[in-house]
């Protein structure tokens, strides 16, 4: 089968969408379809595009033998909502070109957002006559109405409508937690048309990734310290004064290293923030290299993940699974009705606290200084969890739903 994968981030970007969007190209070309990648240029998480790339509008390259065709795209150096649209509609621009030099195809599978990408898989699946196959990474309208970046802009109904046509069009419709699939069909997905397609991992290769010692040999001033750390997009979904606010009850504490690592669009404010409250325990760090990433994880003792409330309450975070996998005891701090919350909570994966009850996220840490042995549970259950989400597994099971497609279209006309 001929299958097309468009993402906005894809090889070599490495963290968030562009993860799932290359390893699901690899995998497809592995089990032997003729796979093409329509992109842009590398830009994420830094947000800035590698200087051999900058002047580019198009060019052709190969990932694992895969073809991928890259599109010009605007990558803004201050992040506001207007440059974040400007941003996408040159993407999308671009895409469209690429999908014709693509040529025809049997499947069309797009991770979003943007939400607009959706239309133009619409249109190229009656064009060719293919499957569309739309995997939804992230509630891009609901996310930026509660962090105040659309306010009552027109485009918002516009781009609703977008989003609720390309569903309704699509032959299927996927996306990465319970939460996040109930709302897609509110927005009028069919129900049999919806799949929950989690985010995976190769459990056996990231429990390997990384070497103990190797990130406290390249930060030095953080041996023999208790490392609580997070490490990712330094966004303002991720609410990471949280992660300040309980540094600054421990300021005292000399043994402790509060890390906060990666950039992002809130690094600016966040350690403006840290300036006033936080204390000679919390530390910032740039972004990591994947292999560095994993070594981080192998020497923290703590990974600590948060959301802010109502920005990312249907979303399980993509990042808990490489933790787990790491066998990592994870703090969570987010709302209690979010789906990261009562994954943890329920399933005892970690310590988990609502992210505005500062008391209590001081109780638990104060509790695992006292007792860390008591703590190892988690890691251990944590551990067994992620197995389900296992690379093999989970994308086996997707391409049976999609051969299920296949089947459907085949048996229908034998009934007419």
């Amino acid at each position: 089968m001929k299958i097309l994968v468009s993402s906005m981030t894809f090889a070599p970007d490495h963290s968030g969408i562009s993860l799932y969007s290359t390893d699901f190209a690899t995998y497809a070309s592995e089990i032997g379809h003729d796979v093409t990648v329509v992109t842009g240029f590398s830009w994420y998480p830094n947000w800035v595009k590698r200087p051999e790339d900058k002047g580019k509008l198009f060019q052709t390259d190969s990932y694992k033998g895969i073809k991928v065709l890259r599109g010009y795209l605007y990558v803004p150096k201050k992040v506001t909502s207007i440059t974040r649209m400007l941003q996408e509609i040159t993407f999308l621009i671009f895409v469209f070109f690429n999908f014709l030099r693509a040529g025809r195809q049997d499947a069309i599978v797009l991770f979003t957002t943007p939400i607009n990408l959706g239309l133009i898989g619409v249109f190229f699946q009656k064009l060719w006559k293919a499957k569309l196959i739309i995997n939804v990474q992230d509630l891009q309208l609901e996310a930026a109405q509660s962090l105040g970046m659309l306010g009552k802009l027109p485009i918002v109904e516009v781009m609703g409508k977008a989003e609720r046509y390309s569903y309704q069009k699509a032959d299927l419709v996927t996306s990465i937690s319970h939460a996040m699939v109930n709302i897609i069909k509110q927005k009028g997905a069919l129900d049999d048309k919806v799949y929950l397609w989690p985010n995976w991992i190769d459990v056996k290769d990231a429990s390997n990734k990384g070497i103990k010692g190797n990130f406290i040999k390249k930060y030095p001033e953080y041996k023999d310290k208790i490392i609580i750390g997070y490490a990712g997009n330094v966004g303002v979904k991720q609410s990471l004064s949280s992660l300040v606010d309980l540094s600054e009850q421990f300021k005292d504490r000399d043994d402790l290293a509060f890390l906060i690592i990666g950039s992002g669009g809130d690094r600016d404010n966040l350690k403006e923030y840290a300036a006033k409250k936080a204390g000679s325990n919390l530390h910032f760090i740039d972004f990591l290299s994947q292999e560095d990433y994993y070594s981080f994880l192998s020497d923290a003792d703590i990974v600590y993940l948060s959301q802010k409330k109502d920005s990312g309450d249907a979303y399980f975070p993509s990042k808990l699974l490489g933790i787990m996998a790491k066998a990592k005891l994870t703090f969570v701090a987010a709302c209690r009705n979010s789906e990261i919350y009562k994954v943890v909570t329920e399933n005892s994966l970690g310590m988990s606290s609502d992210i505005e009850d500062l008391t209590h996220m001081k109780e638990l840490l104060t509790e695992y200084l006292k007792n860390r042995d008591e703590f190892k549970k988690y890691e251990v259950n944590s551990f067994r969890f992620v197995h389900q989400f296992d690379r093999k597994i989970v994308l086996e099971s997707l391409f049976n739903e999609i051969d299920n497609l296949n089947l459907r279209d085949a048996y229908q006309p034998a009934l007419a």
